[in-house]
């Protein structure tokens, strides 16, 4: 007897094998969790709310996210499909969930594709020192933006990732270098008066007085860590075999914790958390631009462009990192006759989804000047709609692993725990985050942009548009049923398979 994991009756879908070096994939997931500009949104707010334990509980964060990335790679060893989530749904729990972990990956993708426009906006205003920013700013900068990374999206997976790999080695480079002279101000005592010396008790995780105080922080940990799996729907066109190409995103996972638990670390040495100073991380002045605090505090009054520079380039990067795997999810969808044929369409010159990166472009595009036209704040409230659709699809990877191993894991105790466990262990953790964080959601008083029918406007940002995926599917459902019968990814789990003898 043997174990038989590969997923059969996965199709081709014209992208080139090979297009994209190991490199470049988990740098591709470095891109899109975004460091520099999730840093600056995420340190002021994890700081207020969870204080100087902020790095143990990145570190605890990381746990069920880690469980989530083990699911990515025995899912990607065994079925290295552009789908990734629709696919492994599909095939391991049926056809309407799979459609719709697909279209919550969708959905999560093109809201943070709306927040990384803003934060460019932003952004480009300081580096113009712009106090107000005029209407025609704003959409100008945003339509440059999203044309700009779509268009090198769309040459071809050789060059978009290239372009990523760069872009990412000089946002990490700069995150280094602050790092440093964070370190070297740190070592010499020039830190805010009212910050506390480091301490090896931040790491205590039995010091984190109350499980509010975690909470804050995972849910904050959740949007920033988010990302790490963006290669792995390029799977087909990665150098390598399918095994390697799903480690990169536990790879990528890894140097992603290092970063923000590091980071967060010096910043919290040298800043501190008190309110009433202005130098403070969790200043109301500061709470939500970490980096340029930092940026100025070490490199003085230039030091606010430096952080809008990167911050820039983080964006860019993120952006094209979450256009390239969208794109190919819908490639899949359509491939298996989930959504309309049209989508399917590969470039004979460039074996890119040339027509589905550019509509995913154009829909980010105007979904962000709708939005910017009715309000500011709602833009900025997509940041924290986005972590529903992101807890869903994880969700649904999860539990395609849990439900596609569990014939053949428990033969060894260690397929048993990667494959079965810690998958199931990180399902329960995050239904529990995405219930608890929808409750938030419904509170009027949650994010800055008011209210809607007495509930949150985020909310409806978050949990309502998702929940629109499901009339979306049932008229589908309705035009083509093959994809719903099982037809085009029929149901299929790992099994074991008796050995033959003497050939036969």
């Amino acid at each position: 007897m043997h174990e038989e994991t590969t997923m059969h009756g996965l199709k081709e879908k014209g992208l080139r094998k090979g297009s994209v070096s190991k490199w470049a994939a988990i740098t591709i997931g470095l891109a899109a969790t975004a460091p520099a500009y999730s840093l600056a949104g995420a340190l002021g707010y994890g700081a207020s709310g969870s204080g100087y334990q902020l790095p143990v509980i990145f570190i605890l964060s990381v746990i069920p996210m880690y469980f989530v990335a083990l699911s990515y790679k025995h899912l990607t060893t065994s079925a290295p499909d552009a789908g990734t989530v629709f696919t492994w749904g599909s095939k391991a729990i049926g056809p309407r969930v799979g459609w719709f972990g697909g279209w919550a990956y969708l959905l999560a993708c093109v809201l943070a594709g709306v927040a990384a426009t803003q934060i460019t906006v932003n952004s480009v205003a300081i580096v113009f020192d712009l106090h107000e920013v005029p209407a025609w700013f704003q959409v100008g900068v945003a339509v440059i933006f999203i044309i700009s990374t779509t268009y090198l999206t769309a040459l071809g997976a050789k060059e978009s990732s290239r372009t990523t790999l760069i872009l990412t080695a000089a946002q990490f480079s700069i995150l280094i270098l602050f790092a440093l002279m964070l370190f070297t101000y740190i070592m010499q005592g020039n830190t805010v008066s009212t910050a506390e010396p480091f301490s090896w008790e931040w790491f205590n995780p039995f010091a984190i007085s109350s499980f509010d105080t975690f909470l804050s922080g995972f849910l904050i940990a959740l949007f920033i860590f988010w990302g790490f799996d963006a290669s792995l729907t390029m799977s087909e066109e990665v150098d390598g075999n399918s095994e390697q190409t799903g480690r990169s995103g536990v790879i990528a996972m890894i140097i992603t914790v290092i970063t923000y638990v590091g980071f967060s670390t010096l910043a919290l040495a040298y800043a501190g958390i008190d309110v009433n100073h202005e130098s403070s991380l969790t200043h109301e002045d500061n709470i939500d631009s970490s980096i340029t605090l930092l940026a100025t505090g070490i490199i003085g009054a230039k030091g606010g462009l430096v952080a809008a520079l990167v911050i820039c380039v983080s964006a860019f990067s993120s952006t094209m990192s979450t256009i390239m795997p969208s794109a190919r999810v819908a490639l899949a969808m359509a491939t298996y006759r989930a959504i309309p044929q049209r989508f399917a369409s590969v470039s004979e010159v460039t074996q890119t989804p040339q027509f589905t990166t550019w509509t995913i472009g154009i829909m980010t595009m105007i979904i962000y000047t709708t939005l910017s036209l009715l309000s500011e704040s709602i833009i900025e409230d997509t940041i924290h709609g986005v972590s529903i659709a992101v807890c869903t699809y994880y969700i649904v990877a999860s539990l395609s692993c849990v439900f596609y191993f569990y014939r053949t894991a428990f033969n060894h105790w260690q397929t048993a725990l990667s494959q079965v466990i810690f998958p199931a262990i990180a399902v329960v953790i995050l239904v529990g985050v995405c219930i608890l964080q929808a409750w938030n959601m419904i509170d009027p008083d949650y994010g800055s942009s008011g209210s809607i029918a007495g509930m949150g406007a985020v909310f409806f940002i978050g949990v309502v548009t998702l929940l629109f995926g499901i009339p979306l599917m049932i008229l589908w459902n309705m035009h083509d049923k093959r994809f719903f019968r099982g037809e085009t990814l029929p149901l299929e789990r790992a099994h074991m398979v008796t050995d033959s003898v003497n050939g036969k």
